[in-house]
């Protein structure tokens, strides 16, 4: 079965709506789990789409790695993740302020890495 592009491209931002709906919808551990997997069914698809449309697969020899290749990949979307858990659970402003910092942190990862992965072969 192919999908028409524009249902298949945007398909993981509508898991990602799911997700929250179901958060914000209910309380227990039954739609806090069913987001869940929402939420990692759209992480899994948007790591693994950006694998494959990699313009810079070769790896650099000179690069080493401080974390595993797998936990770096999906580091922002924890980082999200954690951001709206503290999110919806508290009220107080200074874990509110850590959770849109956790926000923000995720979000310049995931720009900088399409920029840095769509681009081509460059000299710096």
């Amino acid at each position: 079965m192919v999908l028409p592009k524009p249902i298949y491209e945007n398909l993981p931002y509508l898991y990602f709506l799911i997700s929250g709906a179901l958060l914000a919808y209910g309380k227990s551990w039954h739609f806090i789990f069913s987001a869940s997997i929402f939420y990692i069914v759209a992480c899994v698809v948007l790591v693994t789409r950006s694998a494959h449309r990699r313009l810079d697969k070769t790896p650099h020899l000179k690069t080493k790695h401080v974390i595993p290749e797998l936990i770096y990949e999906y580091l922002p979307y924890c980082y999200g993740a954690i951001g709206i858990f503290i999110l919806m659970s508290t009220v107080q402003p200074i874990l509110q302020f850590i959770a849109f910092a956790l926000f923000v942190l995720a979000f310049r990862n995931l720009m900088c890495r399409r920029a840095n992965r769509s681009k081509g072969k460059t000299l710096f």
